[in-house]
């Protein structure tokens, strides 16, 4: 027939299948246009398509046939079909991202498990931690380091800093005692702090980063310290983590306090692949002799 689809030509087209054409005209969702009263042949138009790609995309959303077919009844439009698909798009992707997050914790968790047989290879050694000078910058949100490092480089060319060649990054936890996990703890505040001689006198005002805070650095006392080579954030929050209980297998208190003090870091070059950093956890010596 002229301008008419045999129902496996429409199927084709629409990438539904045939059997699933008889299912939708039982139901009235989607009548042949014609059906031959001699053969009982069905046939489709090419103007039904659009009809059937509407039902497609509403079972994309997860309506049932019976939903779609209310729908049909008040004559759903394209933009409102546009409009529901985008909203199951965006709860996809939301849905997406939380899996993925899933996914990172139990990758992380993971590799704990594995590296926590490996203990007796994590060089970890005690040492004591003096005080010393530093300036100070609390970072927040509005801080980038390549614009802190590039003001702080001005700053000691212009003879403000007077550099000690050590720069720290140092997390600092009211909840003593407790681990410490450097992501995500309203309780814990991030400075950056820049080593300086005897001979550094009073604070130093940056360009646009806000001021250094010229202070004495408290002493960590004795502190369990691991050197790490390369600055990735995810391997180096996965070393402090292992750092810390290995602290409290050893049966240390945690003393409250974090630092990865960089000897080769952010002023020296901004690729964290090239950092050498010591991490060091200061320790509560009272709750090893306690048990």
């Amino acid at each position: 027939m002229e301008g008419m689809l045999k129902i496996g030509e429409f199927s084709r087209l629409s990438e539904v299948t045939v059997k699933t054409l008889h299912h939708y005209d039982e139901l009235g969702l989607l009548r042949p246009a014609h059906i031959d009263r001699f053969t009982g042949y069905r046939y489709y138009t090419v103007e039904q398509l659009p009809k059937i790609h509407r039902i497609m995309a509403l079972k994309e959303l997860g309506l049932s046939l019976e939903q779609i077919s209310s729908l049909f009844q008040g004559d759903v439009s394209t933009e409102q079909i546009q409009g529901m698909l985008r909203l199951r798009q965006a709860e996809i992707q939301q849905q997406l991202r939380e899996e993925q997050k899933r996914l990172a914790l139990v990758e992380f968790r993971l590799r704990m498990v594995e590296a926590e047989d490996r203990f007796p290879e994590l060089d970890v050694v005690l040492k004591h931690v003096g005080a010393m000078p530093v300036l100070a910058l609390k970072i927040t949100q509005q801080h980038t380091m390549a614009a802190v490092v590039r003001e702080v480089h001005n700053a000691i060319k212009e003879g403000k800093i007077h550099y000690a060649d050590q720069s720290i990054d140092v997390l600092h936890s009211d909840a003593a005692g407790q681990e410490i996990v450097p992501s995500g703890r309203p309780d814990i505040s991030h400075e950056v702090i820049f080593v300086v001689k005897d001979s550094q006198h009073g604070d130093v005002e940056l360009e646009s980063q806000g001021i250094l805070r010229l202070r004495e650095e408290p002493p960590l006392g004795e502190a369990a310290t691991l050197i790490l080579e390369g600055g990735e954030q995810e391997e180096r929050h996965e070393k402090i983590l292992l750092l810390q209980r290995w602290a409290v297998a050893h049966e240390y208190g945690l003393g409250g306090q974090l630092r990865a003090l960089h000897h080769r870091g952010p002023l020296d070059t901004l690729d964290r692949t090239e950092w050498v950093t010591e991490i060091q956890l200061s320790l509560d010596l009272g709750e090893k002799q306690r048990n």
